[in-house]
């Protein structure tokens, strides 16, 4: 297992760690009512290491990987980002990632655990093509700040932003070390995520708690995630799911041309609606639901759960799960089949409620 490389920062703040996709990371730091008000009401600032990260060089990398991604990748300039994924032919979801276009190359930023998966499907269709990719998540860290007071805490560096636009990003020193600053938030709430080479990771941590922020585990950010009603891969999303079911807004565009699985996301944007979709749910009891536990209703399979957590901006045990479309009312009662019994769970809109 690989062990994060500011584990000797971590420690000494309390920090429990456990193992996340082959990396020991720190899932919370003893308390996560008062982690999780840091990220909501203050800062937040949490290693985010773990995540795959590649990097595609080569004269040919933007229009090579815009027509393979569901999203617009040629027409974006240096300082603009944007989401998007990869599809099998069938049109169902084989990764998603976040793409910031830099001056010299690009940065992808994918689940962790993905980046050699990506990298290996990528890599069947970069035949004729001017690109060259690395995999960069053993040398480059990552490190997230979440919460209102995180425009603040990089303005304290001398770090601001020309426009809030989502992924726009830039290239700064911090101290000695140069690090992409992005604006992205995969939890609701304002947030930024700052990459930079393994070598000034710990001054970059260690900076960034001095200016006031507050140490943050994985697992806050996972409730965070869950409560603003934001899919990711792994769980919500993988090779069962087309975007039109859970991401098509935020991922394709459908003004770009072709793309490896284009098809039948164009068809099922046509017939009008997928035949199921993301939704939220608000369970009964005190028991929090396994990944992929049945959804019944009327003693037929209505869908399946993705997420659960036990929210901190409510009482109780909430989820995502996936609902067939006929079934889809918000405020009514749907059964949720669990090991030794059953409960019932409200189907709601998403977000669960806004936060920013």
């Amino acid at each position: 297992m690989n062990d994060s490389h500011i584990h000797h920062d971590l420690s000494p703040a309390g920090a429990v760690f456990g193992n996340y996709s082959g990396f020991e990371m720190p899932m919370h730091f003893g308390n996560i009512t008062t982690e999780y008000a840091a990220a909501t009401q203050r800062c937040g600032v949490v290693d985010l290491s773990h995540r795959g990260k590649i990097t595609m060089s080569g004269a040919d990398r933007q229009t090579f990987l815009h027509r393979i991604v569901t999203n617009d990748i040629s027409g974006l300039g240096p300082g603009d980002g944007t989401y998007a994924c990869i599809l099998s032919p069938q049109g169902k979801i084989l990764s998603d990632m976040t793409v910031y276009v830099r001056a010299t190359d690009l940065l992808i930023d994918t689940e962790p655990g993905m980046a050699a998966v990506l990298q290996e499907i990528l890599e069947r269709y970069a035949l004729m093509d001017d690109v060259s990719m690395n995999d960069a998540t053993a040398t480059m860290g990552m490190i997230g700040l979440r919460g209102p007071e995180a425009s603040a805490c990089l303005s304290r560096l001398g770090l601001t932003f020309d426009t809030a636009d989502p992924m726009c990003h830039f290239t700064a020193e911090i101290g000695d070390q140069e690090v992409t600053v992005a604006v992205n938030s995969n939890t609701g709430t304002t947030g930024y995520d700052l990459f930079v080479q393994n070598e000034g990771l710990s001054t970059l941590w260690t900076t960034l708690m001095a200016c006031g922020a507050v140490p943050v585990g994985l697992e806050s950010l996972e409730i965070l995630r869950v409560e603003a009603g934001i899919p990711r891969y792994g769980a919500e999303l993988d090779e069962r799911i087309i975007p039109n079911e859970a991401v098509k807004e935020r991922a394709v565009s459908f003004d770009k041309g072709c793309y490896i699985g284009q098809e039948p996301v164009v068809m099922m944007e046509h017939r009008g609606r997928p035949n199921r979709v993301l939704s939220g749910l608000k369970v009964l009891g005190d028991i929090v639901p396994k990944k992929d536990a049945v959804l019944q209703k009327d003693g037929q399979e209505a869908g399946w759960i993705t997420s659960a957590v036990r929210s901190q901006w409510e009482d109780g045990v909430i989820a995502l799960g996936f609902i067939r479309r006929k079934y889809m009312n918000h405020g009514d009662r749907i059964t949720l089949a669990m090991e030794g019994g059953s409960t019932e769970a409200e189907i709601v809109p998403l977000p669960f409620h806004e936060i920013t």
